[in-house]
């Protein structure tokens, strides 16, 4: 096989000329060039397939598929449905409630919701152990109210403790009145001055 270095430019000038509306298999074997050399040129060049080739190309395979599925005996006879996939198909003007029932509905959107914390809870254990995350869901150690707060509090000038929970402010701290006012819970930090931190 030739390298695509070795390529004269006639040849490059004809698949220029070829390359939008031919397969690359054939045009790899016209060069003496193997696929992948061909797609490393088609990419220096910028050449691109053409929207009527590709659809026609997509059109074959499906076609040839088809016809081999139709050979084997593996493609469905006509009319031929999964069984019972009527009842879980979308109607037109018809909700879950009215298809399935007021308690059918209920009890499968509580089972959803009790997976879906299941496997919220699993995670966030995971991320708390330092462990391997199992999910595309991204959990963090600490509540997002908590982080937001502990950076908003740090803009203004707070000293952070956090294995303590503690927020340290001096005579330069623009004290957050609001959050120093909410109840415990909600402001996840003890408010004391500096001279109060021990070392």
């Amino acid at each position: 096989m030739k390298r695509i270095d070795d390529l004269t430019e006639k040849q490059v000038a004809w698949l220029k000329k070829h390359f939008r509306n031919t397969k690359n298999a054939v045009l790899a074997e016209k060069l003496g060039i193997s696929e992948s050399g061909l797609h490393r040129l088609a990419r220096l060049h910028g050449l691109k397939k053409t929207k009527q080739f590709m659809r026609k190309t997509q059109r074959a395979t499906s076609d040839a598929a088809k016809a081999s599925h139709l050979k084997n005996g593996t493609y469905p006879p006509k009319g031929y449905r999964i069984p019972r996939s009527e009842e879980y198909q979308f109607k037109k003007g018809e909700t879950p409630v009215q298809r399935l029932g007021k308690r059918k509905e209920k009890a499968r959107i509580a089972k959803c919701v009790e997976s879906r914390k299941q496997t919220y809870k699993l995670e966030r254990a995971r991320a708390l152990f330092g462990l391997e995350r199992k999910t595309k869901l991204h959990v963090v150690k600490q509540p997002l109210k908590k982080i937001q707060t502990r950076y908003y509090l740090r803009k203004r000038g707070y000293i952070i403790d956090d294995p303590a929970f503690v927020a340290y402010y001096d005579e330069n701290t623009r004290r957050a009145v609001k959050i120093e006012a909410r109840p415990k819970q909600q402001r996840y930090y003890d408010f004391k001055p500096i001279t109060e931190k021990t070392v």
